[in-house]
């Protein structure tokens, strides 16, 4: 300890005869005041400035005693705050803190070091909490006051240990002064100390394990400096490079007792691997579970300037003080003894600071450079050799610099609410870092244009959800014929709340700052301050089936939103919605020639005017491939197994498909010609109807080969031009079209998916030039649909925005449709996503779907450079879309399955 300083056998206390041996006594006494002043200041302003981030932190530990379980599964509701877990493996969802680990389990997005540390802290609490049954509004509330605690603990050890750490290089009077700036003047205060994010034991990891191998090296501290390097890197993974530096110097401190050192560090290595393998289901952790890429930033440079001098986020703006280490570092390295640890640290600093810089550096909801916040101790660490070379000015500017720093983490201890950080997180496209430049946006300024946040930490919430209606509206317009009202009540240390805020399966829905009085609650409680709210919204944004609605409450402007209850309620199926489905399935099933198929209507021009019949294999695999998906749901199925026969009847002896279907049908000379085949209508054939001949397949798939081009891409017709029939060529006789390609993609991902990847990788190359725009350059709904579809099948094709827009009157709204219906399908409908589908639904089934005898889909056009011009429409196509849509939408919103018994609201008829 700091009576080492002395030692010869201690290489981090210098030796200059200006630093006297002080009292192990006496530095111990200022330390545990230094860390109770800390202590104090940490809780002064009487609230927590927590993020999603923390959730898992704060509600784990009543787990762990409780459920004796790293799960979230038995606390998912409450560590989700009212938001929507994920549903799938890989995806996240708006509670982003919560991931599906292996075999569906609900994990941490975080590691545990954190919740798993504390959790004997919390072994008090939960006696107390069992003896009141668990209330869910008193375990929030302590587990709030617990959070902001622990949080608050582990800083201010860190504080008091730092203390001792300083004196191992300084006076008293200097590592006071300094440990005094890490304390108030770093986000320590402001990030460490105010919620359990993974930045507070980072912090008092470093500094214990920079405190034992710049001390004597014994066996128990060589393993204890082992166990505690090796905690840092689990503990947060970027802080791997930390550890590094501090694990390099370590090898060389414990000389012959680094087997000690090594297997100690290997404990809290194999215990993670352990939970990642296990419980997780990947070696990396959590976060390998969810893609990134939209994280990555490419401007490297603006990324560290950013991080150390950006207003909002840069190191140096919020602590200005650190500047004098890399303005002094001459005097920092002349320190011989502490060069080697001085010099490793730097170097991992340099590289933490690279690495961000690669990410995107906005560094989400939180206060200042949170990020940088594990490598601040030692920084300032490296300061003592600093202060004792300055002059009289530079400790002068030094001073004012700290003075700066602690000002502006108080003003984030008692304003900062994140209102600040809107501006900045909002924010999208090429110059989306632009607002961090903005000093007006700096959170130590624009926090000030409010009052301090209120302190609110033990305020007590009470209220509960009484009553979930289903109004029925007058039917004015199709879009809206119902609503759900919910009411309930509220209070707030018996007082009203400034607002409610309702959700339903995580998507927000209304809120109401309206309260009224409640005559029962007034009875109860003895408070006459109005308690009583209603919020309601549209049911149209909802399917069928069981729901959770959540309600949040705040107390007063700045206040962090109460979780006050989860009520699970059943919303029965929309009649009139239903009966419009009905109808386009009997339209879309009547339409059907009694051979099995449906006709396609082509025009001269851009509008729907005096079109003209005609039978083509293409819009049938269309129809098919659009209704397969949902032909249960609809009813469907044996209408489209008449058109799958009908199609697999299609398929030639050499295993081609023409569009107008084989030249000896009755059809041709009538409905169409003997048309070459084409690579089009054969790949659709063959993955929607294959029939019973697929030793054909082969045949067709050499065929296709033989007409792929050297870029990667297959032409359309699959005859030489010699042999062509029926055919109008353009100036390209033999063109390779984009959405063809898509089609060839598709079979390709199930018969060879070698060929599959490498047609993905020349799409991508090809996929915004002129050449490959040939039937679909004014026509790009299918293209827009078939993204999708690209996806699933492992092609993550990018199109340019503007090749999806048509400038056709009528079209815009069948695109989107399509994008619609691959959001919904992907699990990625929002509230907004999900009212915009309710109203696009009823849009197109006004007045029994008159919007398709005037603007149905426009799905293709023959090539444009040919000496005539043809547009292809299809009002069956236009009932297929409406109906997968409306399928999807339902079935994408019954999130759970309806249980009838329980305290919740009965399921059925509201």
């Amino acid at each position: 300890m700091p009576t080492e300083a002395g030692s010869a056998r201690a290489p981090g206390q210098e030796q200059s005869s200006g630093l006297a041996q002080r009292s192990t006594l006496r530095d111990f006494a200022i330390a545990i005041l230094l860390g109770l002043a800390a202590f104090v200041v940490f809780n002064a302003n009487m609230r927590s400035i927590p993020a999603g981030d923390t959730y898992a932190a704060r509600y784990l530990p009543f787990s762990i005693w409780r459920n004796h379980s790293l799960l979230l599964d038995p606390i998912v509701d409450v560590v989700a705050q009212g938001r929507q877990p994920p549903a799938v493996q890989g995806k996240g969802s708006s509670a982003y803190w919560i991931l599906k680990g292996r075999d569906g389990h609900f994990v941490s997005q975080y590691p545990l070091a954190v919740p798993v540390m504390i959790a004997p802290a919390y072994l008090p609490v939960i006696k107390y909490l069992q003896a009141r049954n668990w209330n869910p509004l008193l375990l929030d509330r302590v587990a709030r006051a617990m959070e902001k605690l622990c949080a608050s603990l582990l800083a201010a050890a860190s504080v008091a240990l730092f203390y001792l750490l300083l004196r191992r290089r300084s006076t008293p009077r200097i590592a006071a002064l300094l440990t005094l700036l890490y304390a108030f003047g770093t986000t320590t205060w402001v990030i460490s100390s105010q919620a359990l994010w993974m930045h507070g034991l980072a912090e008092l990891l470093v500094v214990v394990t920079m405190l034992l191998i710049t001390g004597r090296c014994s066996p128990a501290r060589a393993a204890a400096a082992g166990f505690l390097c090796a905690l840092i890197a689990v503990n947060r993974q970027p802080d791997a490079v930390l550890a590094a530096s501090l694990g390099l110097y370590g090898l060389w401190w414990a000389g012959r007792r680094i087997p000690l050192l090594v297997i100690a560090g290997l404990i809290p290595v194999g215990l993670v691997v352990a939970y990642n393998l296990d419980v997780v289901g990947n070696l990396a952790g959590a976060y390998a579970l969810v893609g990134r890429s939209h994280d990555y930033n490419y401007n490297v440079i603006e990324g560290i300037a950013g991080l150390l001098f950006s207003p909002m986020r840069g190191l140096f703006v919020f602590s200005p003080f650190l500047l004098f280490v890399p303005l002094f570092l001459a005097p920092i390295l002349r320190d011989a003894k502490m060069r080697g640890l001085t010099i490793a640290m730097l170097c991992a600093i340099v590289v933490q600071v690279v690495l961000y810089a690669f990410v995107d550096w906005r560094q989400g909801v939180s206060w200042g450079p949170r990020w940088l916040t594990d490598f601040v101790p030692m920084l300032i660490w490296m300061l003592p050799p600093v202060l004792a070379a300055q002059s009289p000015r530079s400790r002068a500017a030094f001073a004012l610099a700290g003075c700066v720093a602690i000002a502006i983490q108080a003003i984030g201890a008692f304003w900062y609410t994140g209102a600040s950080d809107n501006v900045l997180i909002a924010a999208t496209g090429a110059d989306k870092m632009r607002a961090a430049w903005d000093i007006n946006n700096a959170a130590f300024i624009a926090e000030l244009r409010h009052p301090p946040a209120p302190m609110d930490l033990f305020a007590e919430l009470a209220g509960s959800v009484d009553q979930i209606n289903v109004i029925q509206i007058p039917p004015s317009t199709n879009v809206m014929s119902r609503r759900v009202e919910a009411l309930g009540w509220a209070l707030v240390d018996r007082k009203t709340p400034l607002d409610v805020a309702v959700s339903v399966d995580g998507q927000p829905m209304g809120g109401t700052v309206q309260f009224f009085e409640r005559s029962d609650v007034v009875k109860a409680l003895g408070s006459s301050n109005p308690a009583g709210w209603r919020v309601a919204f549209p049911a149209n944004q909802l399917g069928p089936g069981e729901h959770i609605l959540t309600a949040r409450v705040r107390a007063q402007t700045g206040s962090v939103p109460r979780l006050l209850v989860e009520r699970k309620f059943s919303l029965a199926p929309d009649a009139e919605m239903m009966n419009v489905a009905l109808k386009a399935e009997q339209a879309l099933a009547g339409r059907l020639q009694a051979p099995g198929y449906w006709l396609t209507s082509f025009t001269s021009g851009l509008e729907f005017v005096k079109p003209h019949p005609e039978l083509n294999t293409y819009l049938n695999s269309l129809v098919l491939d659009v209704m397969t998906p949902v032909a249960k749901e609809a009813g469907i199925e044996d209408t489209l197994v008449r058109v799958r026969r009908y199609l697999s009847d299609q398929i030639e002896p050499d295993g081609l498909v023409r569009y107008h279907g084989r030249p000896d049908a009755p059809t041709i000379g009538k409905l169409g010609c003997a048309i070459t085949p084409d690579a089009d209508d054969t790949a659709l054939v063959w993955r929607a109807a294959p029939g019973k001949r697929t030793e054909l397949l082969s045949k067709a798939l050499a065929t296709l080969d033989q007409y792929k081009r050297p870029d990667g891409l297959y032409r359309t017709w699959l005859a030489p031009r010699e042999r062509y029939q029926c055919l109008d060529p353009g100036k390209d006789p033999n063109p390779a079209d984009l959405g063809i390609q898509m089609h060839v993609y598709m079979l390709l991902a199930r018969q060879d998916p070698a060929a599959a990847q490498a047609l993905c990788e020349a799409m991508a190359r090809k996929a915004n030039d002129d050449d490959v725009w040939v039937y679909y350059a004014k026509a790009p709904l299918l293209l827009a649909l078939r993204l999708a579809d690209l996806r699933k099948a492992g092609c993550k094709l990018k199109i340019a925005p503007s090749r999806l827009q048509s400038a056709v009157p009528g079209q815009d709204i069948w695109i989107r449709v399509a994008e619609l219906i691959g959001q919904t399908e992907n699990g990625d409908a929002t509230g907004q996503s999900r009212l915009e589908t309710a109203q696009i639904l009823g849009k197109i089934a006004e007045n029994d779907f008159s919007l398709l005898n005037s603007a149905p889909p426009l799905f293709y056009h023959n090539d444009l450079s040919a000496t005539v011009r043809r547009f292809y429409w299809s009002q069956e196509l236009g009932y297929a879309l409406w109906l997968r849509l409306y399928f999807a939408n339902q079935s994408g919103q019954t999130t759970l399955s309806c249980r009838p018994s329980g305290p919740e609201q009965k399921c059925g008829e509201i």
